[in-house]
């Protein structure tokens, strides 16, 4: 009886050893069964049933799944210790990184019935390994990203991947210089418990390979979430530092903050919004200055944030907010040249004009000398002599078709002529008003239904009225010619950003995308007695006023022509 009692003292003691050990321990049969764990390894594989009876791939959940490599067999058949080391994912979201030693227990007569499965948590070790890889391969990641949101949606998964920084939640938040505040600009995260469940086991079993991830969030981001929405109504001025993320962004460091509603140093407007106590502020900081905040926390798993993580997301911070800096300076040097492109095409086509201009005006004076003397003398002949209808009809002819030519010759004149531009402070409602009743009596012999859309909130511009005006009628009679059996046309304005858009809207019989190509061309029409100056006269009159012109147009379905004048002027505005 005392044997007995002594052998299940040793046995607790023996059990109370291994766990002292800070190891987890397993003993397997030949068939691979579990026959006993001790409680360290139910804590570190984090089960919440009881092991024994259970097979190692039941348990371990990834090694005997290959055969050819699982290195449990290969203990078993080679007589020899096998290392290997597994990744988990445990219930609250948390990765793992376990080292298993399998080593044969042999028998005296040199057979193998059970092995000995020693797991070792090497977590801590091996997540310090992988940070300076890490934090490499996100610095490469983001170089290579000029598109701002892409970028910022990039940074934010990266924090949030479990194969990256793996907080639950992520925000990020960017300053507005010229409106002095810091505002939310995109979230990446679950929404619920059952949303964070479900991300954590999907990354778990898909996406072990940080790309790979990236890849797949880019596919499925969504802007319409919770979270992100939450995010996107935050706003905060610069000038109220009790504000914990306003002081993040004035001090230029990390702010660890553990208990957020009890820290009577803060405002809990910020903390209310993400409904988190404990939560990390990292300044995003490129030459010195400050350009936005990332706020992360583990709002679902609760795990701690500690020092090592805020360190962590303070270094790849660093390289996000480079990243960032030099996407705004690829997106400003783009937006230049396109500008830069813009102002190039606009001397171009006025150079072409000029010369055109020139040209038209030379040929047109050559021509219409002997072209006033041919019609002078038909009409003549047609006024003298009606004895003979045949010839009478065709002097009528020739006097018809040199009207005609002296019609074009007078649009090219008008065309080559150069005419001093007067801007002054006006109300594009105002001369759209007086163009549509100049043209009323057209359109109504049209049989054309006018429909004005005019926004009266619009702000008074520089223009020239005149030149505006022939602008407007150039294209509302095009619009017209092209609705022979009537229609509607509709006259639009409203405020796009820093212009000023007048639509002009048909339905007509629309343009072939061959027409639509070439209708600014100086001289080129589809009109059997066009000049094809009106519309080149009207692209150059809106590139003087620093505006531009779109024309979408379909056929059988009508045009619409959109004229965009700048709010603003650099000239000299006379009242």
């Amino acid at each position: 009886m005392l044997q007995g009692s002594l052998k299940y003292r040793v046995a607790d003691i023996l059990d109370n050893i291994l766990n002292l050990l800070d190891a987890g321990f397993a003993i397997l049969d030949k068939e691979l069964n579990i026959i006993w764990v001790n409680e360290r390894l139910r804590i570190m594989l984090n089960l919440n049933y009881d092991p024994v009876g259970k097979t190692c791939r039941e348990v371990y959940n990834c090694e005997c799944k290959d055969t050819k490599n699982c290195s449990v067999l290969k203990a078993l058949t080679s007589g020899k210790r096998q290392f290997s080391e597994i990744q988990l994912i445990t219930e609250r979201g948390e990765r793992k990184y376990i080292q298993n030693i399998s080593s044969p227990m042999k028998e005296d007569n040199g057979g193998i019935n059970y092995l000995l499965k020693i797991s070792l948590d090497i977590t801590a070790k091996e997540e310090k390994i992988q940070q300076l890889s890490l934090l490499r391969k996100l610095a490469e990641l983001m170089q290579g990203i000029l598109q701002t949101d892409k970028l910022l949606h990039l940074i934010l998964t990266c924090v949030t991947a479990g194969t990256a920084l793996g907080f639950n939640r992520a925000r990020l938040f960017l300053i507005d210089k010229e409106k002095n505040v810091i505002f939310g600009k995109m979230a990446v995260g679950p929404s619920s418990w059952e949303e964070a469940n479900k991300i954590w086991s999907e990354i778990a079993n898909k996406y072990e390979i940080l790309e790979e991830l990236i890849k797949a969030s880019e596919d499925t981001y969504r802007d319409d979430t919770p979270l992100h929405m939450i995010t996107r109504l935050m706003a905060y001025t610069l000038t109220d530092e009790k504000e914990i993320i306003v002081k993040c962004v004035k001090e230029k460091k990390p702010i660890l903050e553990r208990d957020a509603y009890n820290n009577p140093n803060i405002n809990k407007n910020f903390v209310n919004m993400i409904e988190a106590n404990e939560f990390v502020c990292v300044p995003l900081v490129a030459k010195e200055e400050t350009v936005g905040v990332i706020c992360a926390d583990n709002f679902y798993s609760n795990s701690p944030i500690t020092d090592e993580n805020v360190k962590l997301l303070s270094t790849f911070a660093n390289h996000a907010a480079l990243a960032i800096e030099s996407a705004d300076a690829y997106k400003e040097l783009k937006e230049k040249v396109k500008q830069l492109k813009d102002a190039q095409e606009r001397l171009i086509r006025s150079e072409r004009l000029a010369v055109m201009g020139n040209m038209a005006a030379y040929i047109a004076h050559e021509i219409r000398n002997p072209l006033v003397t041919i019609g002078g003398f038909a009409r003549s002949i047609l006024r003298t002599f009606n004895k003979d209808e045949k010839i009478e009809k065709d002097v009528g002819v020739i006097v018809e078709e040199v009207n005609r030519l002296e019609k074009i010759l007078a649009n090219i004149m008008d065309f080559s002529r150069q005419v001093e531009s007067v801007k002054l402070v006006s109300q594009i409602n105002e001369i759209l008003e007086n163009t549509c009743s100049l043209m009323e009596p057209y359109l109504n012999s049209g049989h054309i239904q006018l429909t004005k859309i005019f926004d009266s909130n619009i702000p008074k511009i520089v223009v020239d009225t005149a030149q505006l005006k022939q602008v407007f009628l150039n294209i509302i009679k095009n619009a017209v010619e092209s609705m022979n059996r009537g229609g509607k046309l509709t006259i639009e304005t409203l405020k796009e950003r820093d212009y000023v858009k007048i639509n002009i809207m048909d339905t007509g019989e629309g343009m072939t995308a061959e027409i639509l190509q070439n209708i600014f061309v100086p001289f080129f029409t589809t009109k059997v007695d066009g000049t094809g100056v009106g519309l080149a006269v009207s692209q150059k009159i809106i590139d003087d006023h620093g505006g531009h012109i779109k024309v979408k147009s379909e056929l059988q379905s009508g045009t619409t022509f959109s004229i965009y004048l700048p709010l603003k002027s650099e000239e000299f505005i006379l009242e």
